[in-house]
């Protein structure tokens, strides 16, 4: 069910909304997009997005791995939640706050690997690269978090 433009903005505006970040893990690396759009517009963040009304949180990072990234990937439980609190910058309209659940997904095979037109370039990151690239304190915590786990297995 999709709401009307102006109502949603009015509720990005006065709300917190509920996300899912897509921590997906592949030969002990995980993906990081390079966004095209505000928020955290030109940074390194996981796949994910918005959870709809009456869509368990498991169900949302399988479809965001699968709409972002063109992934069928196994949902191995949740890392953390995070919150982001973005101040109003380039074409964003006001501030935007997210809460955050991060999943932990993996996947066996890259074949169908595609990024969808609102990030610009991707890495695959290990424990060691993790904390090169600048990442914003919501990403780094749970990447850090689930290469340990990973290192761990």
């Amino acid at each position: 069910m999709f709401i009307p433009k102006s109502d949603y903005t009015r509720i990005l505006e006065v709300l917190p909304i509920l996300c899912v970040d897509c921590v997906i893990i592949h030969d002990a690396k995980c993906l990081l997009l390079k966004r095209l759009h505000e928020p955290a517009k030109g940074q390194f963040w996981f796949p994910g997005g918005r959870v709809f009304k009456g869509e368990l949180i498991k169900d949302a990072a399988l479809r965001k791995a699968r709409e972002e990234v063109s992934l069928e990937c196994a949902f191995e439980g949740t890392l953390s939640i995070e919150e982001t609190l973005f101040t109003q910058q380039g074409d964003m309209p006001f501030d935007l706050h997210t809460v955050n659940v991060c999943c932990r997904l993996s996947v066996q095979n890259l074949d169908t690997f595609t990024l969808d037109p609102s990030h610009d370039g991707c890495a695959w990151v290990d424990a060691n690269q993790a904390g090169l690239l600048g990442l914003h304190p919501a990403v780094l915590a749970p990447l850090v978090k689930c290469l340990e786990i990973s290192h761990d297995q």
